[in-house]
């Protein structure tokens, strides 16, 4: 599992790792059942406090991604089920307006945001996006 970190993006590392797993379940690199690097391992790799896995760690947790096993790990949990359509909504909304602030502040155009959004949709298999 590849995890890289922009410690100058603003946005918190733990999410940053919270995102990069979210992606790697989302293209298929990790499934249900997977072991995530334990806490010590990430916090080395990554060179970064082990506090800050645990916080990513408990976040995947909380948002139902994972679960922790004590004294074997952290393993990434079954899909639990679509949103309902507008909860899917909402959060689709803000996912979006997340995107399109940081990618404004990068200086990206529009155009620029939808083929790079088409590209990675068509590299995880969502062509439909």
């Amino acid at each position: 599992m590849q995890i890289h970190l922009d410690h100058h993006s603003g946005e918190p590392i733990y999410r940053q790792i919270v995102e990069a797993i979210k992606f790697e379940v989302a293209r298929g690199k990790l499934s249900a059942g997977d072991r995530l690097p334990s806490i010590r391992e990430l916090a080395n790799t990554l060179a970064i406090n082990m506090r800050t896995v645990v916080k990513a760690y408990e976040e995947l947790c909380h948002e139902g991604l994972a679960v922790m096993q004590q004294g074997r790990g952290v393993f990434i949990t079954a899909p639990q089920g679509a949103l309902p359509t507008a909860r899917r909504r909402e959060v689709l909304i803000d996912l979006v307006q997340r995107l399109l602030a940081e990618a404004q502040r990068l200086g990206a155009t529009h155009e620029e945001v939808q083929s790079v959004l088409r590209q990675v949709a068509e590299e995880m298999g969502n062509s439909h996006v």
